[in-house]
């Protein structure tokens, strides 16, 4: 059996990068860019208030105070998205607005509230300094300027940047899309009736949203019986996704028959069994190209191969950087008592909550690999050694699911 990390460096050696596609921008979160962004022009495009106030000329106010004010001409409104007509002369102002660009010869903006006017004059009653309340020109991006390199996750502040840059659409990874797969002759699906001794198909709809919530495009199949000829069709099938999961069917049992067709299909094995619990029977191999992962039946387990494993997959198909693939790791303290019986590690699904500056972790009751209520309300993993015993407390090693919420 390969350690966790061996088996996740395996994973993600054979990786590679989608390529390019453009989408718009509105469908740009979360994506990852796929060229650099060059400024065509600067921002702000112009100087501009960044109050409402008076533009005026330094020189006429810089003696300016409360008990000698500068007395200056108002010659004009200039209101955000106009352009002022006419430039200050000596002893001349302009009313402006916020984001109205500066009228010629003017420098320096007072606020409102450091005047007091009529309609045609003004009084300024404090200085400053020179330029203040000004935003000049390009002093947030410069014309020609790389703002955001291939590589960039685009979250709401680069959807903005590239607004403003006025980019209606942008080239970014593909995500990939990834085939999923449900064996079992015990299965029934969601709307069927529930006979004795089956169970409903929940892998297909847990994995579905996963591929979702970490930026991949799933494609359920239809529930596959315990059939060679029936999983060889099902796996040729979907030859097309980017990935292919199965769920079930990799272990030591006489109905497990996903290894052995894919064994006949001439698949690569790079790793059958991996020193985790949940998650031990997990089976990871290439068809051609194409990465296949035999994630375990028990719902839990299938779940937690997927964070482990095709969750950093997915990641670097779409261009995240390598130190962003796998899943976030922190330290924290235990908020109750936590063994590990067993001789592999367990990762314990706990909710995370910030008390006090540190994560605190509590376990969910009941740990079962086919116990789906210990996902309920579960933003991170408690990982345990063999034999480890962790009072509540203590210190512990963490993994934080995203997108994580306290």
């Amino acid at each position: 059996m390969l350690s966790l990390p061996e088996a996740q460096e395996e994973v993600l050696h054979k990786i590679r990068l989608l390529g390019p596609e453009k989408v718009a921008l509105v469908q740009a979160r979360g994506r990852v860019l796929a060229e650099n962004v060059v400024a065509d022009r600067d921002n702000p495009p112009y100087d501009n208030s960044a109050m409402d106030g008076y533009a005026v000329r330094f020189e006429d106010v810089r003696a300016a105070s409360p008990d000698a004010p500068a007395a200056l001409e108002i010659i004009e409104e200039i209101a955000a998205g106009s352009i002022g007509r006419r430039a200050l002369g000596p002893g001349q102002a302009s009313r402006i607005m916020t984001g109205a660009p500066l009228p010629e010869r003017a420098d320096t903006v007072v606020p409102i509230e450091d005047a007091r006017s009529t309609s045609t004059r003004v009084k300024i009653l404090v200085a400053g300094e020179k330029g203040d309340h000004v935003r000049p020109r390009g002093d947030d991006i410069e014309a020609g300027a790389v703002v955001l390199t291939a590589g960039t996750c685009c979250d709401v502040g680069e959807i903005g940047l590239l607004a403003a840059l006025q980019r209606s659409s942008i080239a970014v990874r593909k995500r990939p899309t990834v085939a999923i797969l449900s064996t079992g002759d015990e299965l029934v699906d969601i709307d069927d009736p529930l006979p004795p001794g089956k169970i409903v198909n929940s892998n297909s709809y847990a994995l579905a949203e996963l591929c979702h919530a970490h930026g991949a495009v799933p494609l359920i199949y239809p529930i596959i019986r315990d059939s060679k000829a029936e999983i060889r069709r099902a796996i040729e099938d979907v030859s097309h996704a980017d990935f292919i999961l199965s769920s079930g069917g990799v272990s030591v049992g006489d109905y497990d028959f996903v290894k052995e067709v894919l064994e006949e299909m001439d698949a690569r094995f790079l790793f059958w069994r991996v020193a985790m619990k949940p998650g031990k029977p997990l089976l990871f191999c290439t068809l051609g190209d194409r990465p296949y992962f035999g994630l375990p039946g028990n719902p839990v387990s299938s779940i937690m191969s997927f964070l482990q494993f095709v969750r950093p997959a997915i990641r670097k198909a779409s261009g995240f950087p390598a130190d962003d693939l796998l899943l976030p790791q922190s330290a924290g303290v235990a908020g109750n008592r936590m063994v590990n019986g067993g001789d592999r590690p367990n990762y314990l699904r706990a909710h995370l909550e910030l008390v006090d500056g540190q994560l605190r972790a509590t376990t969910r009751p009941g740990q079962g690999s086919h116990m789906l209520t210990s996902m309920l309300g579960a933003n991170g993993v408690v990982l345990l050694d063999a034999g480890q015993v962790i009072e509540e407390g203590d210190a512990v090693e963490l993994q934080i699911i995203p997108p994580f919420y306290t």
